[in-house]
């Protein structure tokens, strides 16, 4: 009874859409196509990498991240499946940044007179942030190398003063090589224009380099990398102490050394990194 009930559905939906109940069931019982069970494959994979950090990836991220490992697939095959699959980024826009100013020696642009880097420890560059917490605020200094935009140092704070960006560059100098006479770029901020700091550049055989006022273009690498940081971890959520906030922030610098595909560096990571 129930198996006739089964087939005059079949049948009436086979009119209705003007099809040979012959060839539904052809259809029902055809397997999927090669290249459906590749997609599927690719999907079980996407789904895999997916998590963590890299739920901040897109299709342009997936795709070399694939590739690496020898799966065949296009940019636009990638994108597809993951809109039909409901596999999203979670990156959000930037939200604005604001500065302050004070008197005090300002150092030209060193930098945008020389060449891009071409090794390890020829230039670096710094800036702080401003990290919201249930406890109140928090204040991350950050010093990158240029070459391959590895964060090389990072300090926490709830002032936002001089101490706090010479602790992320005495951290840089203590784990990192440079070559004499490395460039340390940074914008006009008071506390890197401190007598204390650039005590510490010229005891350091560093050279100061400043940007040009209001242009944080002038610093374009750290900039990035603190939107970075904002859109795939620190807008997404809610510290509710300022331990939490360092470890997670901690945490991320080093997925974002070790295995963020970088598309400055042609996807390759930081650490990997070779020019």
């Amino acid at each position: 009874m129930e198996e006739n009930r089964d087939v005059h559905k079949v049948v009436t939906m086979c009119e209705h859409l003007d099809v040979s109940t012959s060839g539904y069931y052809d259809w029902r019982e055809r397997k999927p196509s090669e290249r459906a069970q590749y997609d599927a494959i690719l999907v079980s994979q996407i789904c895999r990498m997916h998590v963590g950090h890299q739920k901040n990836y897109g299709a342009i991220r997936v795709h070399p991240y694939l590739r690496a490992r020898d799966y065949a697939c296009s940019r636009r095959r990638i994108n597809r499946l993951m809109k039909a699959h409901g596999i999203r980024s979670i990156y959000h826009a930037q939200r604005p940044r604001r500065y302050k100013g004070a008197n005090a020696p300002v150092s030209d642009n060193i930098l945008a007179a020389r060449p891009k880097a071409a090794q390890v420890g020829e230039s670096w560059a710094g800036d702080m942030t401003y990290l919201k917490t249930a406890e109140g605020e928090l204040y991350m200094a950050a010093v990158l190398d240029l070459y391959n935009r590895k964060v090389v140092g990072w300090g926490f704070s709830s002032a936002h003063n001089s101490d706090l960006v010479e602790g992320a560059l005495q951290m840089a100098l203590a784990m990192e090589e440079r070559l004499p006479g490395c460039i340390f770029h940074s914008d006009q901020g008071s506390e890197y224009r401190s007598d204390e700091y650039r005590r510490l550049l010229q005891d350091s055989d560093m050279v100061s380099s400043m940007s040009r006022a209001g242009v944080p273009t002038d610093n374009a690498y750290v900039e990035s990398f603190f939107k970075t940081l904002k859109n795939e971890l620190v807008h997404h959520w809610k510290f509710k102490s300022k331990i939490e906030c360092v470890a997670r922030v901690v945490d991320y610098v080093g997925f974002y050394n070790n295995n963020r595909l970088h598309s400055g560096l042609d996807y390759a990571t930081p650490n990997s990194y070779q020019g």
